[in-house]
């Protein structure tokens, strides 16, 4: 579909699988073997070539190649003895740039005569969205170049090259036993990890081909895709358009409104579990410019059920009204606005409509409930959420919501990796996990299927339900099961699904090309690892 991008000059392709020694160097003048801390302050940016692929918005109009441009920005590095290149601080770095927040994830680098080479995986992120653009920073002399050359991002596609000033200054913190620590238990805590090429030599009966469904999905459009089998987590590669990215497991990954079931649905089974009956709390007793709103509830807000909207046709306000409430600048209004953009069609809980501002506006409620109940400087995420995700071993980059003054974007605000989806995803699908012991029994067993009394409001199909945040879709007519068979499952913008399948197995996927499609793969599964 693209046209392949040039790499980085001069830049062996063996640099980016780590094989061989960079020509890219700087020079420290006291480096050891020791671990080193040191920062890098990045400034300046020099765009060398631009090109636009997709631009739906129409961005590039008025700014030209100034999106090609990575923000200014500090970050504190470990330069271990191993060959590591850890940053001490992960997660979404906030930047003064008009257009770009940035992530810095580890790397590596090599030590030749006194000379360092560091390669390091990026990740452009739009102000307030969660459009990601992943890439690399070579780090060299008293510059860096840069390379952007993949996505996951329907509306905004573009390669940029470019280099950077730098400023280099070591540190003497003694972080780095406890930051090389974290790290190494964080790469401990992933699931057991195979790459697809391997799964038919585990499964003979299996085709990795088939997980990438490349009869329904354009390679270009596929950023990447994985399943959980018994416990093992088989990962596919991240194709860019120039050379490989430097360490898929370090690509960082836009959740999009896989948001709403992890910090949404999850979010408030968890506050039911602490504090049974915030379920039913009055969104109008929880969020003052919302005083008009009724007996609409928080699990109104949670299943999109709150009984007023536009039109019920499936996607028709979102498609027509999501903008307008994106691009307000402040949390303040962006509150006023969902309280007042729609008109009481319905009693509250007799009709889904699918509303992104809905769980903006819940995310506000619980946050303003948590502080209510613990004082200002309390914060439902960091209190409520983050311990659940360190139970489960998760990527710090949880630890840091997308958020806009403050305020986590409930309904489309996380970056993780893909061994954070597969650990989460396999948790939620267990009959025994954090999950099962740690969320509202009655919500959670519902929102996963496992209670088949409420399988949640009809959205969209007779096929498809949505419940607590989760959507789950009935497998038994493509599977051939003799009864009913409801999977949950996440999705995300663009074309993003995380499918949960019995017994901890999962099989998801992060495209941009509009295609949101399992059952092939869900049939090529059932042969030998039976759904229903």
């Amino acid at each position: 579909m693209f046209a392949r991008f040039p790499v980085i000059p001069n830049m062996p392709y063996c640099v980016y699988r780590h094989v061989c020694l960079l020509p890219f160097i700087m020079l420290f003048s006291a480096f050891s073997s020791a671990d080193t801390e040191i920062q890098v302050s990045i400034s300046e940016s020099d765009i060398k070539q631009f090109q636009v692929l997709v631009d739906i918005p129409r961005f590039t109009r008025t700014t030209g190649k100034q999106l090609g441009n990575l923000p200014n920005m500090k970050f504190d590095l470990i330069i271990a003895s191993d060959g590591r290149a850890i940053p001490t601080n992960r997660g979404l770095q906030v930047t003064q740039n008009k257009y770009w927040d940035i992530l810095v994830e580890p790397g590596r680098w090599q030590l030749r005569k006194k000379k360092v080479s560091i390669v390091l995986p990026i990740a452009l992120v739009g102000k307030d969205e969660n459009c990601t653009h992943q890439g690399m920073i070579i780090i060299e002399n008293n510059t860096a170049s840069y390379q952007i050359a993949t996505e996951t991002c329907q509306y905004f596609q573009f390669n940029a090259l470019g280099s950077t000033k730098i400023k280099i200054t070591t540190k003497d913190t003694n972080n780095s036993p406890s930051v090389i620590t974290a790290y190494v238990n964080e790469i401990n805590n992933r699931l057991p990890e195979k790459s697809m090429d391997k799964l038919s030599e585990d499964y003979p009966h299996l085709d990795p081909m088939i997980f990438s469904q490349l009869d329904y999905i354009q390679p270009s459009s596929m950023t990447a895709f994985g399943t959980v089998l018994r416990g093992t987590h088989y990962v596919s590669d991240c194709p860019t358009r120039a050379a490989a990215f430097p360490d898929c497991s370090h690509m960082p990954l836009p959740s999009y409104s896989l948001a709403k079931s992890i910090i949404g649905g999850i979010g408030l089974m968890r506050l039911e579990a602490l504090q049974p009956g915030v379920k039913n709390l009055l969104v109008k007793d929880l969020v003052p410019e919302c005083s008009a709103w009724g007996a609409i509830t928080l699990q109104h807000l949670l299943n999109n059920t709150t009984g007023r909207y536009g039109s019920s046709r499936p996607n028709s306000d979102e498609n027509k009204h999501l903008l307008s409430f994106m691009n307000k600048t402040s949390a303040e209004a962006k509150t006023k606005h969902v309280c007042n953009r729609y008109k009481v069609k319905k009693q509250p809980g007799e009709q889904w409509v699918y509303h992104t501002t809905d769980f903006w506006l819940l995310g506000v409620a619980m946050q303003n409930f948590w502080r209510e109940k613990h004082g200002e400087d309390a914060d439902f995420y960091n209190d409520v959420l983050i311990p659940l995700w360190h139970r489960l071993g998760l990527s710090p980059l949880l630890d840091q919501p997308h958020r806009q003054q403050g305020q986590p974007l409930t309904g489309w605000g996380l970056t993780l990796l893909r061994s954070d989806i597969a650990k989460l995803a396999s948790a939620l699908s267990s009959k025994e996990s954090v999950f099962t012991q740690q969320l509202d029994h009655s919500m959670f067993s519902k929102a996963m299927q496992v209670d088949p009394s409420d399988r949640g409001a009809v959205a969209g199909s007779k096929s498809l339900r949505f419940k607590h945040g989760f959507w789950a879709w009935n497998a038994a007519p493509s599977l051939g099961c003799a009864k009913e068979k409801w999977l949950p499952f996440m999705s995300g913008y663009g074309g993003i699904s995380v499918v949960l399948l019995p017994d901890g197995d999962v099989y998801y996927y992060l495209s941009d090309g509009g295609v949101f499609r399992f059952a092939e793969v869900l049939q090529h599964l059932n042969k030998t690892h039976s759904i229903c």
